[in-house]
């Protein structure tokens, strides 16, 4: 049922741009949305799947998206040579952060994860090797191979559309393995999962780098569709808005935060366009979710069928 269900929802989403009213801005908006919804998806691995509140994703994302505009701006064209330097850079610092947030439970963690990412905000946003505060500007498009240049929005959307499709087959098979299985049982009782004998430092590790390397793998996808990269990317407030779609979305479900991204990505961009003050309106429908609709905008439609729990 979930396949099929799967496959419908990636048909649809193909077929998107086919419609008359799509046009380059909606098209690019589409692109946000699905890329925000793919990172409220890898941040549910740790919230949702195994209890642990990051409030650093925002700095494997924009490490990611200084990747690609490193090797943009020194004429490194090809998508897979920037995807792939993302892979090295994000991995080794999800590496350092994971080993040292993991030996502490709860808050503690949560404010180690925010402690380093603020020190690599700091690091870009005076290193004028980077661009400093402007970050990297002007980049010219990438190449999915040579001569085949990442062009056009519709182009970039397909290019957002199959990582999403990538990195929830990656999500899913993650929560669906004993592995996954494994972090619900850290979740529930750290101590219990401990005395049956998992180390469980090693798999916090594990799924730490899993999200993080999907985090940074959109975050490497953004300046190809932007064509520039700032500290901006970094902002603690960054990984307050990938936290808010996954609440929104509904916790420990893969498929609630894609929604919950995607609803936040639209509504900030529909409220920006007509008041200043849109993040109050977005607190308020936050709220209201919070205090109604606690399993989020996907728990409404579980509400009419079964009840809700997250499982591996």
């Amino acid at each position: 049922m979930i396949a099929w269900r799967a496959l419908v929802t990636a048909v649809l989403l193909a077929a998107l741009p086919l419609w008359p009213w799509m046009t380059q801005y909606y098209l690019l908006l589409a692109f946000d949305a699905l890329l925000f919804g793919a990172i409220a998806m890898s941040l549910d691995l740790l919230m949702g799947y195994t209890g642990l509140v990051s409030f650093g994703h925002a700095a494997f994302y924009g490490l990611g998206a200084y990747a690609t505009a490193v090797l943009l701006e020194r004429g490194v064209l090809s998508l897979w040579a920037c995807l792939g330097f993302a892979v090295v850079v994000v991995g080794l610092y999800a590496l350092i952060v994971s080993y040292f947030a993991t030996s502490r439970r709860g808050i503690y963690f949560a404010l180690l994860t925010l402690i380093f990412a603020e020190v690599v905000y700091t690091f870009f946003r005076y290193t004028q090797t980077f661009g400093g505060s402007d970050g990297i500007q002007g980049l010219p498009e990438a190449m999915l191979l040579p001569g085949l240049p990442i062009d056009t929005p519709l182009k970039k959307y397909y290019l957002v559309l199959g990582y999403l499709a990538v990195a929830y087959v990656v999500c899913r098979t993650v929560v669906s393995s004993h592995f996954g299985r494994v972090l619900v049982a850290i979740r529930e009782n750290e101590d219990r999962a401990r005395f049956l004998g998992y180390n469980v430092q090693r798999y916090k590790m594990a799924v730490c780098l899993v999200s993080a390397l999907l985090t940074g793998l959109a975050g490497a996808i953004y300046p190809i569709r932007a064509a520039y990269a700032t500290p901006d990317l970094m902002l603690w407030t960054e990984s307050g808005e990938f936290i808010i779609s996954v609440m929104i979305g509904g916790l420990g479900t893969l498929v609630g935060p894609i929604i919950g991204g995607a609803f936040f990505t639209i509504l900030r961009d529909k409220v920006s366009s007509y008041v200043d003050w849109y993040f109050i309106v977005i607190g308020a429908v936050l709220i209201v979710i919070v205090l109604f609709m606690p399993r989020g905008l996907l728990g409404l439609r579980r509400l009419f069928t079964r009840p809700w729990r997250a499982t591996a």
